[in-house]
């Protein structure tokens, strides 16, 4: 009896176990399909290794392609600097062609000279032509369509100041000591005057340097008649006022003229009626020892024999003389600038054909009333970037 209690027991065991081990079973193979579709999951689906693998392959090629781009664009802007050959700054749409390592602004073209001897620019497309190192130092074609300018370089910013500057009367050389009594801006200027001297100061440092007009400021005919330019064998713009008063530029006056030659967008530039600060630039660059204490008396700004002072007694020969690609600075008319005399006059630099070459030098000052008007006084433009 007891085998076979024992017997019937071994049978119930024996069931229940392989009961047990069925259940064991299917959770095994449902635990083992969750593991499956998580791996599958994990390897095909949409941020799985297959894909995340795809994905860094492509972000590594377009990485690749980027820095091929980048070092292409270096290589192009390394050349337009180190070469003189041209090439482009800056990314994007808003790029600046740069010859013998000056910047050559949107809307205006290369028209000849160098870095050294005077850059030209010109605002007509008829007049570019092809940087070449090996001629970079012949003469500028006088024969030109378009507004001439002339890169001035700035290359550190204690070089961009005003100085009292020099000149030669007979053997001797003295100090007009002029400085001292003028300002920049003025000392009553209005809060634009202000700003602009401002901007036009930090665009100078900062890109080392800016344009002048290469022939005293001309009016124009026809289709230009009423706006200034920057032409050769044109008559000088004279009887004009600087402004209506100090602070008051009004609508006709030099400064209006200047600063309106150049207000859209066309033209990467901003014009301006030429600062005092800028003049001295042009004479220290000229002549090294203009921003010296004792100058030497052997050179542009200096000696009356090399400025080119006209013995006309009219303002119509204007282009005769040149020096770094600028005509004019020694003479035909003398020239309104920003730089004020205390508060109730202008200043004026250069010479003019009223007076000779021995008694007033390309750096002389010279005080105007701002609404007044001189047959013999003009003006010129500069553009900083």
């Amino acid at each position: 009896m007891e085998n076979g209690k024992t017997s019937l027991n071994i049978r119930k065991l024996k069931k229940q176990v392989k009961g047990i081990t069925l259940i064991a079973l299917v959770v095994t193979i449902i635990v083992l399909l969750i593991l499956a579709g998580i791996a599958l999951n994990l390897t095909i689906g949409q941020n799985g290794i297959f894909s995340r693998a795809q994905t860094a392959a492509n972000t590594w090629r377009n990485a690749e392609s980027n820095e091929q781009l980048a070092m292409g664009e270096l290589e192009d802007w390394m050349d337009g600097y180190m070469n003189g050959n041209g090439g482009n700054q800056g990314g994007g749409d808003d790029t600046t062609t740069i010859v013998d390592t000056v910047p050559i602004p949107d809307g205006f073209y290369y028209a000849g000279g160098s870095k050294d001897t005077g850059l030209v620019i010109s605002d007509d497309s008829n007049d570019e032509i092809a940087w070449n190192a090996a001629t970079s130092t012949q003469p500028v074609s006088k024969e030109l369509e378009g507004n001439q300018f002339v890169w001035v370089p700035v290359e550190k910013p204690d070089l961009f100041q005003r100085y009292d500057g020099y000149w030669n009367n007979g053997s001797e050389t003295t100090l007009q000591g002029a400085k001292d009594v003028c300002q920049e801006p003025a000392s009553n200027a209005a809060g634009w005057e202000t700003t602009e001297y401002e901007t036009m100061q930090t665009s100078v440092i900062n890109n080392k340097g800016f344009y002048v007009a290469r022939y005293e400021a001309s009016e124009g005919t026809g289709e230009s008649a009423g706006k200034v330019q920057s032409k050769a064998g044109a008559i000088p713009w004279v009887n004009i006022q600087w402004g209506t008063s100090m602070t008051e530029i009004g609508t006709t006056g030099a400064v209006y003229q200047a600063q309106n030659m150049y207000n859209d967008s066309e033209h990467a530039v901003t014009s301006t009626l030429i600062y005092g600060v800028q003049w001295d630039a042009i004479m220290n660059w000229i002549d090294s020892n203009y921003s010296k204490e004792n100058g030497t008396c052997n050179s542009f700004v200096s000696n009356s024999t090399d400025r080119g002072w006209y013995e006309q007694t009219s303002a119509t020969n204007c282009g005769y003389y040149q020096v770094k690609n600028i005509y004019d600075l020694a003479g035909n008319v003398f020239e309104l600038t920003m730089e004020a005399r205390s508060s109730g006059r202008r200043v004026s630099r250069g010479g003019g054909f009223v007076s000779s070459g021995s008694e007033i030098p390309a750096s002389h000052r010279g005080y105007r009333y701002p609404d007044a008007y001189y047959e013999y006084l003009g003006f010129r433009v500069a553009l900083y970037l």
